[in-house]
């Protein structure tokens, strides 16, 4: 039996119509509506969570910019552990974490560097995943529960999420045309999705690693313009990449957590899957699916 937390997030939610789609048996761990409660504020107590459980699934915690330090550590970090721990003890065989690409720095030739040979990361969302991939290294590295590590890059759907939902509906408001600037990887969530249950099938063996955790990308590489190209939002105005760059530095500086994020991700060099991208079955890229959802909705 299958263990899901995170059930109700953008990640979660996916994994786990994809695995009652299939037949897959598997129970919830949450709050709120779920088969098994359980809190990641207070994990001290987690009896018979796990009874009848021989793979977790652990996709639960606080996403990017939406806490402070303290929410990152106590419940991407801490959390993780205790469960990661009582899991051990109660005999599950396998723990599947759902980490970030943000551990990996944009310099690094390989994202599938253990967390423990990455240098700490600056943002406190990518260090609070840092840490928890070095705690859960520690706890189950040599362990009878074999513990598999998912970096998948930021994650787009037909619904947008995150800084994508927040940069278009930013475009919406002032249609400029978006700079050749930046470079990050981005996953689609059935991509995603689907590497989840190829593990759980038994598939996939090449991606599976005690000693490396996998990144997850389309296999792209996409700057600012590209995204919004994708995003497809009519632009009137188009500015020189110098008058960006300064604009982005005067975003970055303004006291607001969302405008500083996205001045980061629209001007910010993150790790690029194009050079070497072990997950090799990516179906989707950003462009190919928005517009199926685009001719889906004209249909």
């Amino acid at each position: 039996m299958i263990l899901l937390t995170g059930a109700s997030g953008y990640i979660g939610s996916a994994v786990y119509a994809a695995l009652k789609q299939q037949g897959i048996p598997v129970l919830t761990a949450g709050r709120n509506a779920c088969d098994r409660f359980l809190d990641l504020s207070q994990c001290s107590c987690l009896s018979g969570l796990f009874t009848e459980i021989t793979v977790v699934i652990h996709c639960a915690g606080i996403a990017h910019n939406k806490g402070d330090f303290s929410a990152y550590q106590l419940l991407n970090v801490e959390a993780c552990s205790a469960l990661a721990s009582a899991a051990l003890t109660a005999g599950v065989k396998q723990f599947i974490f759902l980490s970030s690409l943000n551990v990996v720095p944009a310099t690094m030739p390989d994202p599938g560097t253990t967390a423990a040979a990455i240098p700490k990361p600056g943002s406190p969302y990518a260090e609070s995943k840092w840490r928890a991939e070095i705690a859960l290294s520690k706890l189950l590295g040599s362990s009878p529960c074999e513990l598999v590590i998912l970096r998948p890059a930021l994650v787009y759907d037909h619904t947008l999420t995150a800084n994508l939902a927040a940069l278009k509906k930013w475009q919406r408001l002032l249609p400029v045309s978006l700079p050749a600037l930046g470079h990050r990887s981005l996953v689609a969530r059935p991509d995603l999705v689907a590497l989840v249950v190829s593990l759980l099938r038994g598939e996939g063996e090449e991606y599976r690693s005690r000693e490396h955790p996998l990144a997850v990308t389309d296999g792209q590489c996409y700057t600012a313009s590209r995204i919004g190209k994708a995003l497809r939002i009519k632009a009137t105005l188009s500015l020189p990449t110098l008058v960006w760059r300064m604009i982005l530095v005067c975003l970055a500086g303004l006291p607001f957590h969302k405008t500083r994020t996205l001045a980061a991700s629209l001007g910010g060099t993150y790790w690029c899957g194009e050079a070497a991208q072990p997950f090799n079955r990516a179906v989707w890229s950003l462009e190919r699916l928005l517009h199926s959802s685009e001719v889906e909705d004209a249909a």
